[in-house]
């Protein structure tokens, strides 16, 4: 079926050597194309009606309906669109009737099937041609060694060199003397393997049968074009067994002539199974389709392996002692490298039979490269599977429930999400894990969101009002109305108060900012990592969820609030690893990034506790017209420290404190996990001792305590704001 002179390409390119002349262990020069004649274009246009017509008859010869045949400029496969393409010139050139063509094609196409119901044992042997052509190799290298090796090296170190096999499996190499070998063995397969398509398709298709007219064209193909000569005593003794018996098979009533070695072989009988059998008495019992016996590929490979492979190989193994290894003599104009001809080193020259090789090539049926066959085989059984992984996921997608069905689709999207913004899998996995973790406090204050945005800008106050004629005496009114009231003018005289409710607009901040800085330090274990991390996940989203339903109503409430978040980690060193929504470019879904980026930096720990830095850093952000804004309660600065232990620098982390309280910053800390009366001393130093009130808290160990009290003071700053 294959032909190392043939390389792949696909539709539309030119003829191509995969990496370079010396990459396949022979190769044609490339040909230029040339412009049709008007005759074999006319041909070219019969042909192409004749396989429109028996599509059909194709698909079922190839077991494939997803292929369809366009007579081209060459032969080969298209693979992304299924298209096989054949050589209208080739079939000009050898004056092929229009039964002619067909049975080529069908001929072609019963390999196809062939190397479909059987590609495993049909893939495994080209795996053994290849060790087989090693071994041949090694005993032809050591004759080129005897005769080379020391006065030539550099032409030895040529036909040494490895070359990858084909394009699609560089890892896979042979030399140039390993790639001649691998004609030989695959040539010997490759006869028995047509004997069993001509005779599948005879029998698959009565037109082809002997005596048919089909069946006659055949055999006119065979003695007149392909098989010319009856005569083969002129080719090495291994080809004129195969060339026998593949003629007299197709053409039986024509006895070809061979030399006395190959005669004797084929007279010789062959013991299996306690029977005796001659060379062609073989091929009609084990190789040749019978009724109700197709002979797949793996059982008549097994059989020739052995029953004549060992015959074969004793013929070729006389070739091969009489053979006087020979460097070609360099043509005009060829220098040996890289001239697009056959320089040293080539397999084809390595081979000691290279001209007959190449006549059987040119002549062969089998134009289809082995590569192409191989890769249609692979894809077709990448696309059956695919098929049935789709078929067994939507059984399965059948019986999900909608709950599941809607969890599948956005793991759909979550994995498209982490591609787009280069985030792991594993690292947005373990954040929704949280967010789910967190789930009845995101969900708390989503409906403190919900109240602030859709509820009214105005709310209504109860105060005592006055002055009424009833209700609460106002002593100071009555001491204004006295003279009525001596006068006796009760009816004009209103000096009593009472309670009543008044609409009011309440004051609101133009931006809230809330900032964590959280400690990473080399005290904070497992568990305590865990809850930071809840913690982030708590603050940075749903803040951004408050800010997302600013934004979608902002038309109807015309607020100009905004929300924002900023992230900082602290150890021995601090990090800003969230920044602000405000900075330019930083839109919902940008943020969102951003967000869980900044989670993956709550992993690894930082050394000692230094949660001065983040403080200094925090208010030397602050503008001078930030400051001002937040003392006039437009901006509404909130800053929340988690830790676990005391700081390693106090009276720094004191002053920084202060710094942000003194611009009116709402700045909290909450100390989680057991920690000792040092540690709960540095902590009160720092966030408590000697102030009017209390900014720091300690939950203890039970630090899944933390999340409500984060909850709570989010709640307590925010939960009056309206627009």
């Amino acid at each position: 079926m294959e032909d190392f002179g043939n390389t792949k390409r696909v539709e539309g390119d030119e003829e191509k050597p995969f990496e370079g002349k010396e990459d396949l262990p022979r190769e044609k020069k490339k040909k230029k194309k040339r412009e049709l004649t008007p005759e074999e274009l006319g041909l070219q246009k019969e042909y192409q009606t004749m396989l429109d017509q028996n599509k059909r008859l194709f698909q079922t010869f190839a077991k494939d309906v997803s292929l369809d045949f366009k007579m081209s400029d060459g032969f080969y496969i298209d693979l992304e669109n299924g298209v096989v393409n054949s050589d209208a010139k080739w079939y000009a050139d050898k004056e092929c009737s229009r039964e002619q063509v067909l049975w080529a094609h069908l001929h072609e196409l019963t390999h196809f099937r062939d190397l479909a119901e059987d590609p495993e044992a049909m893939m495994a042997n080209f795996e053994y041609i290849r060790e087989q052509a090693k071994k041949t190799g090694e005993k032809m290298m050591e004759k080129w060694e005897q005769k080379y090796g020391v006065n030539d090296p550099e032409f030895m170190e040529k036909l040494k060199k490895q070359r990858p096999m084909s394009r699609k499996d560089p890892t896979k190499t042979m030399n140039a003397v390993e790639g001649a070998a691998y004609q030989f063995h695959h040539a010997f397969f490759n006869v028995f393997d047509d004997i069993w398509v001509n005779n599948s398709v005879a029998r698959r298709a009565p037109a082809f049968e002997s005596g048919a007219k089909g069946g006659d064209e055949t055999e006119r193909l065979y003695r007149e074009k392909l098989f010319k000569e009856t005569d083969f005593a002129k080719v090495p003794r291994h080809m004129q067994f195969l060339y026998k018996l593949l003629r007299e098979e197709m053409v039986p009533d024509e006895e070809a002539t061979v030399g006395g070695d190959v005669t004797e072989a084929l007279a010789k009988k062959i013991k299996f199974y306690g029977k005796e059998y001659a060379p062609k008495e073989i091929v009609e019992n084990f190789i040749k389709p019978k009724s109700g016996r197709d002979t797949k590929a793996g059982e008549r490979y097994f059989a020739l392996k052995k029953l004549l492979e060992p015959v074969f190989e004793e013929l070729l193994a006389k070739d091969l002692d009489e053979w006087d290894p020979k460097k070609p003599e360099k043509k005009d104009g060829q220098n040996g490298e890289g001239d697009g001809g056959e320089g040293e080193g080539d397999s084809g020259e390595a081979n000691p039979f290279s001209d007959d090789y190449n006549e059987f090539s040119k002549n062969s049926p089998d134009q289809i490269s082995e590569d192409d066959m191989k890769e249609w085989s692979e894809k077709r059984e990448e696309n059956k599977k695919e098929k049935e992984t789709q078929k067994k996921k939507e059984d399965e997608d059948a019986k999900k429930t909608p709950e599941e069905k809607a969890k599948d689709a956005e793991n759909k999207a979550d994995e498209a999400w982490c591609e787009k913004n280069q985030i792991t899998p594993e690292t947005f996995s373990e954040f929704r894990r949280i967010e789910r973790e967190i789930a009845p406090y995101l969900d708390d204050l989503s409906r403190m969101w919900q109240r602030i945005v859709y509820g009214s800008s105005r709310r209504m106050e109860r105060e005592m009002d006055g002055h009424y004629r009833e209700g609460e005496l106002d002593v100071a009114k009555v001491i204004e109305e006295w003279p009525k009231i001596e006068s006796g003018d009760f009816e004009g005289v209103r000096a009593m108060t009472k309670m009543t409710a008044k609409e009011a607009l309440v004051k609101y901040p133009e931006l809230i900012r809330v900032r964590l800085a959280g400690d990473m330090s080399g005290s904070m274990d497992g568990e305590k990592i865990h809850i930071l991390q809840q913690c982030a996940v708590l603050i940075l989203s749903s803040l951004r969820e408050f800010n997302t339903y600013l934004n979608l109503t902002r038309g109807q409430t015309k607020t100009k609030l905004r929300a924002d978040t900023e992230a900082w980690v602290f150890g021995s060193d601090a990090e800003r690893v969230k920044k602000f929504r405000e900075s330019p470019g930083m839109g919902d879904e940008e943020e969102m990034v951003e967000i869980v980026k900044a989670f993956e930096h709550l992993k690894t720990t930082r050394g000692m506790t230094h949660d001065e830095k983040p403080l200094k850093e925090i208010f030397k952000s602050l503008s001078s017209e930030e400051k001002e804004k937040i003392l006039k309660s437009q901006v509404m600065e909130i800053v929340f420290e988690v830790t676990d232990g005391g700081s390693s620098n106090p009276t720094d982390a004191r002053k920084a404190v202060n710094d942000l309280l003194g611009a009116k910053v709402i700045a909290r800390a909450i100390q989680i996990g057991q920690v000792s009366s040092e540690e709960t001393d540095l902590f009160n130093e720092v966030w408590n001792d000697n102030r009017e009130e209390k900014f720091g808290e300690a939950v203890g160990e039970d630090i899944a305590n933390l999340l409500p009290v984060v909850t709570e003071l989010l709640k307590k700053y925010l939960g009056n704001v309206r627009l």
